[in-house]
């Protein structure tokens, strides 16, 4: 799966340009880090962020536990900065999953296996 920037070509802060979201990209995954790369967190068919059910997105955001075990059993997410958003609330906690769950979705995999994306991961 190719690199979907999260900035907009000409709207990377970390540049010095005024931050411009790349909306079409957004939240879409894809972004590597060393052999690691980020996974795409829009809804899939039913609604779900990355296919997960409220109560799986809630222990991947307090534990960073990886249901796919991309890194091996019991090897926490390496990308997600799970350690910082452990504390929220439970009503911070409800409110990302339902904007997660309102955005569009971006065909291709999860992030599990981007050379394989699942087909038709979008279509209702």
């Amino acid at each position: 799966m190719p690199y979907k920037p999260s900035f907009a070509p000409g709207g990377n802060p970390y540049i010095g340009q005024p931050k411009a979201f790349n909306a079409a990209k957004y939240l879409g995954g894809g972004a590597t880090f060393g052999p690691i790369t980020s996974r795409n967190i829009t809804p899939d068919a039913t609604g779900k962020p990355a296919g997960l059910s409220y109560s799986d997105f809630v222990q991947v955001i307090r534990t960073g536990k990886d249901f796919d075990n991309v890194h091996g059993v019991g090897v926490p997410l390496q990308v997600m900065p799970w350690p910082v958003y452990q504390s929220l609330t439970d009503r911070d906690l409800t409110a990302i999953y339902t904007y997660l769950s309102a955005i569009p979705c971006l065909e291709g995999d999860p992030g599990v296996n981007p050379s394989a994306p699942p087909p038709y991961r979008c279509a209702h």
